[in-house]
């Protein structure tokens, strides 16, 4: 079970930088078309934000496309066990505290990975594998975790 940061989804509605948009775009199609994924509703308000700070799409577009993924994919949201899973991480100075929450709510949302550009590729956290979307071997990996790609 997959999920994905808030940057993968700004580079899929992102056209400025075509190769992570591609990218970004063909791993979010192949979510959506398979059972092996979720989002966060943390990850879903951090892409409405960066849209909107960055002026990437009108807000009304965002909200849409928003509105669009919590229809094709199951959203979780950050509950008190993610909360105590994250302190530590945070206390510890081994994340920031809402990188530490997006990687605990999606440990106790059940995912095995998190597709992320900014979190450390390789680095397993409660259970969490890291994966860069830009990595040469992101299909073989994201397969390990039930998503086929059409090509990487």
């Amino acid at each position: 079970m997959l999920t994905f940061d808030a940057n993968v989804l700004f580079y899929a509605v992102d056209h400025r930088d075509g190769d992570k948009h591609k990218r970004c775009q063909g791993i979010l199609r192949a979510a959506a078309a398979g059972s092996e994924a979720f989002l966060t509703l943390q990850a879903l308000g951090e892409f409405c934000n960066a849209t909107a700070r960055k002026r990437v799409l009108p807000r009304a577009v965002a909200m849409q496309v928003v509105r669009d993924w919590a229809s094709m994919f199951a959203v979780h949201a950050a509950d008190a066990g993610a909360l105590d899973l994250c302190l530590p991480w945070w206390a510890e100075e081994r994340l920031s505290y809402w990188d530490a929450l997006l990687v605990a709510t999606a440990s106790t949302g059940g995912a095995t990975a998190m597709i992320s550009e900014d979190l450390q590729d390789g680095a397993v956290i409660g259970g969490v594998e890291i994966i860069s979307p830009f990595v040469k071997d992101v299909a073989a990996r994201v397969a390990v975790h039930g998503l086929k790609l059409a090509e990487a």
